[in-house]
């Protein structure tokens, strides 16, 4: 063989060194998963924990070597296919920090300086954080996903465009990054994920989900409200829900204080009907029936004391005859004079209460006769009723 054909045989250097970090990589890989801890739950990469978490939206994890560059690692995976150029990445990262320092000074442990965190930094085989991540993002335009076990999806925006390419990438056991990858996705591609594509079957099922869980609910709550409602009205009586579901809802769907409540409400009620009882009473009682209407009525109302005196008129007469027939006992001059005086000034006395009595007679007539007119009553029907 010519040394010409010999050295077209001989790979180039940058095959070389691309062999060679992959055989690093490999072997960085194999011992991180050896000394990787297995407290957290997510299985080791056998398909538990974040792996199954992943694996319901449809992805898996691509894992990097836990070297120190696993960050830059994983975003290089999600940029270009591979993660050869995670050097590259690192110095680009440092680069930007330092023209931004303004952005990223202040949050800088305050016992290390700038200068130095940077310099740091740039070192390979320094683990990376949020800020390297910060400063990745918006370096490269992309925003950058972190999935984590039992937690929400966490993005660091680095440019607000709508389009902008999103880098997904997965935090374990509180200081290594992985690349995450469709489940079918084996190849040296940039991964080109979306979270709205993601979780679009997810958000489906979430929302079916939810919907069920409120139906469920709010069955639940129905029926715990018309149970509340049966043991109210069994403890009070009260035979209105609509009124018994106001005040469990005042009372906070507090049985105990809702029975309170009803009860108390019951007592106002029936004191109020005994007050307004009472009152009638005393109505009735303070004005009375007039005798005309009463059963067996007189009829003084309307003629006056009159009739009764005439109604009496044969008792008097009896006690008359009867005083006559008795003998007469003897008298004097003077008791007989005196008794004349005497019947003489009771006879002027009846005349002067019987001018009285007809002139009342009279104008009660008149007055009847004038309410008569008013009101259109037949004096004849009632005189009938009376039997008078």
């Amino acid at each position: 063989m010519s040394r010409k054909q010999a050295a077209k045989a001989r790979p180039g250097k940058a095959e070389t060194e691309r062999k060679r970090d992959e055989r690093a990589a490999r072997r960085a890989l194999a011992r991180e998963r050896r000394n990787r801890p297995q407290a957290e739950g997510d299985g080791g990469g056998t398909g538990g924990g974040l792996a199954a978490q992943l694996q319901a939206l449809g992805l898996r994890l691509r894992e990097v070597p836990g070297d120190g560059n696993c960050l830059f690692r994983a975003l290089g995976d999600q940029l270009e296919g591979h993660s050869r150029n995670h050097l590259k990445h690192r110095q680009e990262t440092v680069d930007y920090m330092i023209k931004q320092r303004e952005d990223f000074e202040p949050f800088v442990e305050d016992d290390v300086p700038f200068e130095k965190h940077v310099a740091n930094l740039a070192q390979p085989g320094t683990f990376a954080g949020n800020d390297a991540i910060v400063a990745f993002a918006r370096n490269n335009q992309v925003n950058v996903v972190i999935h984590q076990l039992n937690a929400p999806l966490w993005q660091i925006r680095g440019t607000d465009k709508s389009n902008a390419q999103e880098l997904h990438i997965a935090y374990r056991y509180g200081e290594h990054y992985d690349s995450v990858r469709k489940v079918n996705d084996n190849s040296e591609a940039p991964a080109r994920l979306q979270t709205e594509v993601l979780s679009k079957n997810e958000s489906n099922k979430e929302k079916l989900q939810l919907k069920k869980e409120v139906e469920e609910s709010e069955e639940e709550i129905r029926d715990e409200i018309e149970d509340a409602v049966q043991k109210v009205r069994n403890a009070t009586g009260c035979l209105d829900a609509d009124l018994i579901v106001q005040v469990l809802e005042s009372e906070s769907y507090c049985i105990d204080s809702a029975i309170f409540a009803i009860l108390q409400m019951n007592e106002v009620k029936r004191l109020h009907e005994e007050e307004a009882q009472e009152a009638q009473e005393n109505q009735q009682k303070s004005h009375p029936k007039p005798a005309l209407w009463e059963e067996n009525g007189n009829g003084i109302r309307i003629f006056g004391t009159q009739g009764i005196e005439n109604n009496n008129a044969p008792a008097s007469l009896e006690e008359g005859n009867q005083s006559r027939k008795k003998p007469a006992p003897k008298i004097s001059n003077k008791q007989k004079k005196e008794q004349q005086r005497l019947e003489k000034k009771r006879r002027q006395e009846d005349r002067h209460r019987q001018k009285i009595l007809a002139s009342k007679s009279n104008n009660t007539d008149n007055n009847r006769s004038q309410a008569d007119s008013e009101t259109q009553v037949t004096l004849v029907k009632t005189v009938a009723a009376l039997n008078i």
